[in-house]
C-alpha cells in the first residue's frame, strides 16, 4: 500500500481513506451515492466497490438527514490494496457491525451472501468494454475502468439474482451503452425505470440508472442536478 491520503466526507465526523498509488475516486462515485434511494436499514450489496466510498457516503448522508437505521451492508472488491482500504475505512468510522467486506471475485458473490435477499444493489462499474487507450495507466486503474476482469452482463446477472422482487439496481454507465445495457438488464427480468443523464465537456457523457426487478415497462428520464 502507498502513501495514504484522508479525507473527509464533510457530513458529520465521516472520513474515507484513499491510496494515491492505487485507483481513486472520483466525483462520479459521489454522483451515484445521491442518486440511491436506500434507507440505512435496508439490506444493500455493492458490487465493485472500491474503498466503500459510495455505501459510507449514502449511509453517512442518511444519518445526517435522521436515518439511525442499522442494517446490512456489504462490499465485494477483487483489488487487495482498495479492499484493505475498504477495511480500514470501514473500522475508521465505526461501522464494523453494518458494513461487511468480502476480498474476491464477482463471480463468488453467493460463496458470502445469500440470493434474492437485498432491497438495493449498486455498482460503479468499469466503463469500456476493453482496456484499449489505457494501456499506459496503472493495471488498478484500468481494472476500475475497463472490463477486464468482469463485464456489464456479469454484473447484471449477479444483481438481478441477489436482488429481491421489486429491489432496484442503482449503477452508472457510459450513456452512449444505454441501449445495450438495456437489453442486457432486461434478460436478468429487471427494467430500467429511472435514468439520469450527466452533462459533461458538451454532451452527456454518463448516465445514472435505477433498474428494478419484476418491474412494469416505463422510464423516467431526467439531466443530474448537483445537491
Amino acid at each position: 500500500m502507498g502513501e495514504l491520503r484522508e479525507d473527509s466526507l464533510l457530513i458529520g465526523e465521516y472520513k474515507v481513506y484513499q491510496d494515491a498509488d492505487a485507483y481513486c475516486f472520483t466525483s462520479d462515485s459521489v454522483r451515484l451515492s445521491r442518486f440511491v434511494a436506500c434507507k440505512n436499514s435496508d439490506k444493500v450489496l455493492e458490487l465493485c466497490a472500491g474503498c466503500g466510498i459510495v455505501s459510507l457516503h449514502k449511509f453517512a448522508e442518511n444519518e445526517q438527514n435522521g436515518d439511525n437505521g442499522r442494517g446490512e451492508f456489504y462490499l465485494v472488491e477483487l483489488q487487495k490494496v482498495l479492499y484493505d482500504l475498504l477495511t480500514k475505512n470501514i473500522a475508521v468510522n465505526n461501522l464494523n457491525d453494518v458494513f461487511y467486506a468480502i476480498n474476491d471475485d464477482l463471480k463468488n458473490t453467493f460463496n458470502h451472501t445469500k440470493k434474492a435477499y437485498f432491497d438495493v444493489v449498486i455498482c460503479n462499474p468499469p466503463y469500456e468494454k476493453n482496456s484499449t487507450g489505457f494501456k499506459k495507466q496503472k493495471q488498478s486503474d484500468m481494472i476500475a475502468r475497463a472490463e477486464i476482469t468482469t463485464n456489464f452482463d456479469e454484473i447484471t446477472n449477479i444483481a438481478g439474482s441477489a436482488l429481491r422482487f421489486g429491489g432496484a439496481f442503482y449503477f452508472l454507465c457510459k450513456s452512449e451503452r444505454l441501449f445495450e445495457i438495456s437489453n442486457t438488464i432486461n434478460k436478468y427480468n429487471m427494467i430500467i425505470k429511472v435514468v439520469h443523464f450527466i452533462k459533461g465537456g458538451g454532451r452527456f457523457r454518463l448516465s445514472l440508472v435505477k433498474a428494478v426487478k419484476g418491474a412494469k415497462d416505463g422510464c423516467q428520464f431526467d439531466v443530474y442536478k448537483e445537491c
